[in-house]
């Protein structure tokens, strides 16, 4: 058998950086319209909304900036353009999500914000919060689901509207089985575009006929 010693970790442990962050999201700005977003499709009107202002930025180099929380500070920055989908170095990746109001019944939770952002102009619904993963899930991210469930009591329904594809399949498994597991009594529910294949992004461009890409 060879040595332990000879063996070097392949994966280096990830080193979160919240003074960086917060310096990075310092020269951030809230944005009212976005070039890249828009020509998605999710117009300036959505990201001036009350359920949407200030919870969308850009960054020196345009790209949308969405800041993920622990607890009421900022904790990681997600970029995203037509040619990048990163998180800041140094970044520790929880949740984005929308404004919360008194009267908000549901929490929807997607993979990308801009599929959060789509089904928002596709099914505007006054009483919901809007929540994005960022990608796959990971263990702590359904502790933080589970606990702003319990913060959040008026919270009757959890709509899951993951992609219509192998990964919005696990992703759904995966927040299905934490909040089953916890103190919630309300329903949960999926809701994925018909297409196998398809966010809802696509949903939302092919809606307006396709000439966003």
């Amino acid at each position: 058998m060879p040595e332990p010693k000879a063996y070097v970790r392949e994966v280096a442990e990830q080193e979160y950086d919240l003074v960086r962050v917060a310096r990075v999201f310092k020269k951030c700005c809230p944005v009212k319209y976005h070039a890249y977003l828009d020509n998605r499709g999710v117009s300036g009107a959505v990201l001036s909304s009350p359920r949407f202002v200030d919870r969308i930025y850009t960054d020196r180099y345009q790209n949308a900036v969405f800041p993920h929380y622990g607890g009421n500070r900022i904790c990681g920055l997600e970029l995203k353009s037509a040619e990048k989908a990163i998180f800041v170095r140094g970044s520790e990746k929880t949740l984005w999500r929308s404004n919360i109001r008194a009267g908000d019944t549901c929490l929807i939770l997607s993979e990308a914000v801009i599929d959060a952002l789509s089904y928002f102009l596709l099914f505007s619904d006054e009483n919901s919060i809007y929540g994005a993963t960022g990608g796959g899930l990971s263990s702590e991210q359904m502790a933080l689901i589970c606990k702003f469930l319990e913060q959040h009591p008026k919270i009757q329904r959890v709509l899951i509207i993951t992609d219509n594809d192998k990964g919005g399949d696990r992703l759904t498994d995966k927040i299905q089985s934490a909040i089953k597991e916890s103190d919630f009594c309300g329903q949960i529910t999926r809701h994925s575009p018909e297409v196998r294949g398809h966010d809802w992004n696509d949903v939302l461009t092919k809606r307006n006929g396709g000439q966003n890409v």
